[in-house]
């Protein structure tokens, strides 16, 4: 027996592949649901570096070595396109479907599914899950019962609540004796009551972000920022959440902001050096028409103290070093990030000690395999999460 999820439809697969006669107990009324919305609709299905370990994080994040070497990016690709989807890669390494569908990576899973004879069960809302001197006994909440000689749990963990998320399969391992870590939403937009990015709302740019994360550990990412109501977001930001979460338990963050990746103070200096000599009648604010999108600038010059219409020719060079350095290392509080509403995994779940890495089985029950979100895994941004799901998942469902 398996329980749903993007792993759960890997793990029923694979079982079944392995001649098991396999029942999948998916607790919503359509199988994937989160795979439909992965990459807004298009399914980042997998990472040109998905075999990486260093894009996946967890209290061990040594723990996802061998899973991801037993069920590695080629098997993964081989995987699907034996199924029949055709891949395309995007920027960063990024894999999707070429039809841009992720109904067709659901509709493909659907259809193994059914070539091998796997039971399908769906609106299964499970509420009980023993061993007896059989295997496993497991109950639904409108009274169905199901046996199996193995049971994977791979109900995913907390994020997105509106797609049936709801800690059930975190309870069922908890109730043979698993413990699980704090839960937190990640990969997930931040909170910031910095004053000075209000009016930049709705703003997106290509920025680089850094971020201190203590002991001398920095975490850094390039790529689209937006600003918002209520702070920040965009991929930098979705993706840096990964690693910074955890850390904003602590306490707030200074994100370090460079509008001009790859460029430092002294390089900016000179750029506006040069900008200001070939024009040196236009005012602070108009000279950078052209360069930095309108509603930064004016937020930017307030933080600084700077006079938006003093002409440029008249601005003294430690102000435009000051502006330069501003440019380049913004500096942006974030107290903590928006809810599990808005997060598209979840950081933490049972812990990874009480699992064997090799096979994804209990440690405490044996036959009791766990897989997916349900874990204390979490990835990057980008595809990591859902190969991180098919490579648990395939695992799990093998058993060893």
């Amino acid at each position: 027996m398996v329980g749903g999820g993007a792993a759960g439809i890997l793990a029923a697969i694979s079982s079944a592949e392995t001649g098991q006669q396999t029942l999948l107990l998916e607790g919503n009324q359509q199988l994937g649901r989160k795979v439909l919305i992965a990459g807004n609709g298009r399914c980042n299905l997998t990472n040109r570096d998905a075999d990486d370990p260093e894009h996946y994080h967890g209290t061990q994040p040594h723990f996802v070595r061998q899973v991801l070497r037993a069920f590695p990016l080629q098997e993964t690709l081989t995987f699907f396109r034996d199924l029949g989807l055709e891949v395309k890669e995007e920027k960063r390494g990024r894999l999707f479907p070429t039809s841009d569908q992720a109904q067709a990576v659901v509709d493909l899973l659907e259809d193994r599914l059914g070539q091998l004879g796997v039971g399908v069960v769906k609106g299964a809302k499970i509420c009980r899950a023993v061993r007896a001197e059989t295997g496993f006994v497991v109950d639904s909440r409108d009274g169905r019962s199901w046996t199996g000689r193995r049971l994977v749990l791979a109900s995913g963990g907390v994020s997105v609540p509106k797609l049936g998320a709801d800690g059930s399969g975190l309870e069922l391992a908890k109730g043979f004796g698993h413990r699980a870590t704090q839960l937190l939403p990640g990969l997930v937009p931040l909170l910031s009551p910095d004053e000075y990015i209000r009016p930049a709302q709705g703003v997106k740019v290509w920025a680089e972000v850094r971020v201190a994360l203590g002991k001398g550990r920095q975490a850094i990412d390039t790529d689209d920022l937006l600003f918002t109501p209520y702070g920040v977001s965009g991929f930098t930001i979705l993706n840096l959440s990964a690693r910074i979460v955890p850390f904003l338990e602590r306490g707030p963050l200074d994100l370090a902001i460079n509008l001009f990746p790859g460029q430092s103070p002294e390089q900016v200096s000179e750029i506006l050096k040069k900008r200001w000599e070939r024009h040196p009648q236009r005012g602070l604010a108009f000279s950078f028409t052209g360069l930095l999108h309108g509603k930064l600038v004016g937020p930017l010059l307030v933080k600084l103290g700077a006079a938006p219409d003093q002409p440029v020719g008249r601005v003294p060079k430690a102000q435009r070093w000051e502006l330069a350095r501003l440019l380049t290392s913004w500096a942006v509080q974030v107290t903590q990030p928006r809810d599990f509403d808005h997060a598209e995994v979840t950081i933490g779940g049972i812990h990874t000690s009480e699992v064997d890495p090799v096979t994804l089985e209990s440690y405490l029950v044996p036959g009791l395999y766990l897989a997916g979100e349900l874990l204390d895994v979490h990835g990057d941004l980008g595809g990591f999460n859902l190969q991180w799901a098919w490579a648990s998942g395939a695992v799990a469902g093998r058993g060893g």
